[in-house]
């Protein structure tokens, strides 16, 4: 256990990867004077100065097993980065201006409110590596190399993304009625994409199209993907749902199989094997400024 001070201003985003090599977790960290910190073996090993509040920091990996560092701010400003280098940098907000109609033009937040790095299959079926990126307009822009060669039109913002395998061949059908997939309830060998509104809906894009898929009654700002440890291969990824609310909803294949009530709204969700049982609890940082710490228990 040891303390670590970034010598900044508070803290926006953190992120944990192997950023050196060295097999041991390095630490990415963001504040609010648009400062990226990064950490190794306890000590800073680099500062970058992005110029505006850090809103999110992902690890963005490339076919071959390189990554890059990709920090957000609140000006709409995407960066890319490694230890030293830096690597480019593109305004999402100016792109999302340039696609806006006259019917969406209007006071729009600037900031960038969510990032993925996904592997993704092209129209062709071959993989590609590609950064989503959404920010204040209802658009999901495809970014790679520092360019956007793709955006999509989301019905609502979109505060949240995540990668996993949530449906099965029989739910496939509901979005694909043409599909030649068999009927099974194994899950689908390539993962989907999830996109959280601020309509309070769950949408889910399936080659490149986006469908409404879960619905819940409160504005979505986070939603994850959990595979428990003693889940069988062909069984569908849980998702974890969290925003304007006081509760924790978790779906099953687009099935609500449990909700978390909670005294505050969970602001912080994440994953991890807190007491050392091989399995992952699921970890609620409230409001309230409350820590809640739940295990999953199957059925």
């Amino acid at each position: 256990e040891c303390l670590l001070e970034t010598k900044g201003g508070s803290i926006q985003a953190i992120k944990l990867h192997d950023l050196t090599g060295f097999g041991e977790l390095d630490l990415a960290v963001g504040d609010c004077d648009g400062v990226v910190t990064l950490f190794s073996r306890q000590k800073i090993l680099s500062k970058r100065e992005l110029g505006s509040a850090i809103t999110d920091i992902v690890v963005y990996n490339d076919l071959v097993g390189g990554c890059e560092i990709i920090a957000g701010d609140m000006g709409g400003v995407v960066t890319s980065f490694q230890q030293h280098d830096a690597l480019w940098k593109i305004n999402i907000a100016e792109e999302s201006l340039k696609l806006s109609t006259i019917g969406m033009k209007g006071r729009r937040l600037p900031s960038v409110q969510c990032m993925l790095s996904a592997i993704m299959k092209d129209r062709y079926g071959m993989d590609m590596a590609c950064l989503l990126v959404c920010d204040g307009w209802p658009f999901v822009h495809f970014i790679q190399d520092g360019e956007r060669f793709m955006s999509l039109k989301t019905p609502a913002v979109i505060q949240s993304i995540c990668a996993g395998n949530f449906i099965d061949m029989n739910t496939m059908r509901r979005f694909k009625p043409t599909s030649k997939a068999r009927e099974s309830h194994t899950k689908l060998d390539d993962q989907q994409i999830l996109l959280g509104g601020k309509d309070g809906y769950i949408y889910i894009m399936i080659n490149f199209e986006i469908y409404p898929w879960i619905k819940v009654d409160f504005p979505i700002t986070n939603i994850q993907r959990w595979r428990p440890s003693d889940f069988k291969e062909h069984e569908v990824d849980l998702l974890i749902c969290t925003g304007h609310s006081n509760q924790v909803l978790v779906f099953q294949n687009g099935e609500n199989i449990s909700t978390i009530q909670t005294l505050d709204w969970p602001l912080a969700v994440t994953l991890g094997d807190v007491n050392a049982d091989g399995k992952d609890e699921l970890i609620l940082g409230l409001l309230n400024q409350t820590i809640d710490v739940y295990e999953c228990e199957i059925k």
